[in-house]
């Protein structure tokens, strides 16, 4: 467990034993959850929240309590075109704010660091609890529009192989699309529930002074929420490119055996008549009637080849 100090915007590290005699003091606690756990006898956090802390995956949300606020969030990282999450829960009170993570966190030690290099001869910032947990917000979407950009590049350049005519089965691309803008839609929403919640700070522990930054965080996600609705809806209309190009190729193979098929009726039918064997038909016997057959065979396939060509059906 890491604990720090808030005091004239440094970091100063503490003990547990120190922290506890403070009543008055600010502080940010870095915990795993099993650390939150066996203190819960000093936080005396709802033990609904604190076995949220030790079970992994749980919905994105926020629990407001009269002296506490409890939320869980997931952190995304973009990997070789699909996303993975680690989830991150949080406490915040009216004198110490508690992220709950599983090992080390990149994003809370850059976090960290900032704090430490950039904040410590601020005059016009001064770090709290709230700002604390807004630089975390913030800095899970922050990086988000050059993701959504890539997205955007990859729609684009399959738009132009599908519109080329490029003969490859594009299925499973459309389907991977459309599967990371769903994915970014269920993080987004939760995310600007979340922030609306503490902008709204129904119990009062959140610093007035950082509810206009809540606020930009706000606007910034429903923008990336938008921007994500739209390449969905770019994507499908892709999809539907993909499908018309699809069923044009189709057609085209259709006719094609369609009209095979139209010039061997006439051969079908004469080689039917002829096979009938009748007892007096007369070219049976003709010395020309296998030439005579083969020969209307042949202009009939040429009158039909002409015809469909002219036609523009070859």
């Amino acid at each position: 467990m890491e604990i720090y100090k808030i005091i004239n915007n440094l970091l100063e590290a503490v003990s547990f034993n120190d922290f506890i005699k403070s009543k008055e003091e600010h502080y940010w606690i870095i915990a795993e959850p099993d650390e939150i756990l066996n203190h819960n006898d000093f936080f005396r956090f709802h033990k609904s929240t604190v076995a949220e802390c030790t079970n992994a995956k749980q919905h994105p949300r926020l629990e407001v309590y009269d002296d506490v606020s409890f939320g869980v969030i997931n952190i995304i990282n973009h990997i070789e075109n699909w996303f993975e999450a680690k989830e991150i829960n949080f406490y915040i009170t009216h004198n110490y704010l508690i992220f709950v993570t599983r090992g080390k966190n990149k994003l809370i030690e850059q976090i960290k660091n900032e704090i430490k290099e950039n904040f410590k001869d601020s005059s016009n910032y001064n770090i709290n609890e709230s700002k604390i947990l807004y630089m975390l917000l913030d800095r899970l979407t922050s990086m988000d529009n050059i993701i959504l950009k890539k997205i955007e590049s990859s729609i684009a350049s399959l738009e132009e192989q599908v519109i080329s005519g490029v003969n490859q089965d594009f299925t499973v691309e459309i389907i991977k699309l459309r599967k990371q803008l769903l994915y970014l839609k269920r993080y987004y929403e939760p995310l600007i529930d979340i922030s609306e919640d503490l902008e709204e700070n129904e119990n009062g522990l959140i610093d007035e002074g950082a509810i206009r930054y809540f606020t930009i965080l706000i606007n910034r996600i429903q923008r990336l929420n938008h921007n994500v609705i739209n390449l969905r809806d770019y994507v499908t209309q892709v999809r539907e490119a993909y499908q018309a190009q699809v069923d044009i190729k189709l057609n085209k193979t259709m006719k094609f055996y369609t009209v095979i098929t139209t010039i061997f009726l006439p051969l079908t039918l004469i080689a039917g008549w002829y096979g009938m064997n009748f007892t007096y038909m007369p070219e049976l016997d003709w010395i020309y009637g296998y030439p005579f057959v083969m020969g209307l065979s042949l202009t009939v396939v040429a009158v039909c080849l002409y015809y469909f060509k002219r036609h523009n059906y070859l």
